[in-house]
């Protein structure tokens, strides 16, 4: 199992650390690719260009890396690609030309001169890690799309049709929530998403709900494996930091000493025997020419 280290929202805008959060990031990216059935929903031909893109909160970049594959399949010209995160040791140490990577928090501005730069802004599950002020940082970054360019946020629904799921799943969604409103996050934050583009002036915008099937429920072996894996690295970070919280602040009228100290291991039995959906929300926009 994964070290971790509790990241309070204070330090380093990340409430999430463990030594194999990249791999984590990566296994689920294609469980997400394959529920939303590709990477970019919005109206984009990449096959003209160049394009300039960003990948907020990249990571290690596993979402640029699989779009310029799409793209060299696809026989694409050869587009910018910026990465950026607040941790740059998962960066890739020797990127391909055409692609680099920045030291970035979404906390803090962004460079001045990527104003009204970006064909495509591309961000996902990231708005949850930020300080207080969540509406104020999509339209920051919103302001990095340059007219007729088009911007694409994903963030988890944390909802759950209780009687599909199991007990584990529940309450590892229980728990972020309850993380949610320690820090501040509104915890209908996806729901926000379409009106807060809307009143940064984006046209055009449209949302869709997917869900990902997590572990067994995937009919893909591999996705399958992909998700049991992510889904355990998260809750090895989720319960780390809820572990440094005074007690009564999750699981409200339970113990929650109790539900913690077997959330992993009950997880990952239930992403095992039965698995679980988990459903995201996918907004995109366009700012007008």
């Amino acid at each position: 199992m994964a070290s971790t280290t509790p990241v309070k929202p204070s330090d380093a805008g990340y409430f999430m650390a463990t030594d194999e959060e990249a791999s984590r990031l990566e296994n689920q990216h294609y469980v997400i690719k394959d529920a939303m059935g590709g990477l970019l929903l919005p109206p984009i031909d990449l096959s003209v260009g160049p394009l300039k893109i960003l990948d907020s909160a990249t990571a290690d970049g596993t979402w640029i890396r699989d779009l310029t594959a799409d793209g060299v399949r696809a026989g694409t010209p050869s587009h910018e690609f910026v990465g950026t995160d607040i941790d740059p040791r998962k960066f890739p140490e020797h990127p391909p030309i055409g692609t680099k990577y920045q030291i970035q928090d979404i906390n803090k501005p962004w460079p001045e001169e990527w104003k009204r730069s970006f064909d495509i802004v591309h961000q996902r599950l990231a708005l949850a890690a930020t300080e207080a002020g969540t509406k104020q940082m999509v339209r920051t970054i919103s302001e990095l799309v340059k007219p007729g360019g088009w911007i694409q946020l994903i963030e988890a629904e944390n909802t759950l049709e209780v009687a599909k799921e199991g007990s584990a799943m529940r309450n590892f969604i229980q728990l972020i929530l309850d993380l949610y409103a320690f820090m501040g996050v509104p915890e209908k934050l996806s729901e926000q998403l379409k009106p807060w583009l809307e009143e940064s002036g984006f046209v055009r915008v449209q949302e869709r709900t997917f869900a990902c099937q997590m572990g067994v429920s995937n009919p893909n072996p591999e996705l399958a494996s992909n998700g049991v894996f992510s889904m355990n690295i998260a809750v090895v970070g989720l319960v780390g930091f809820g572990q440094t919280l005074p007690a009564e602040t999750l699981f409200k009228g339970q113990d929650s000493k109790k539900i913690l100290s077997t959330l992993v291991e009950d997880l990952k039995a239930e992403m095992v025997s039965t698995g679980a959906n988990y459903p995201l929300r996918v907004v995109w926009g366009q700012y007008p020419a």
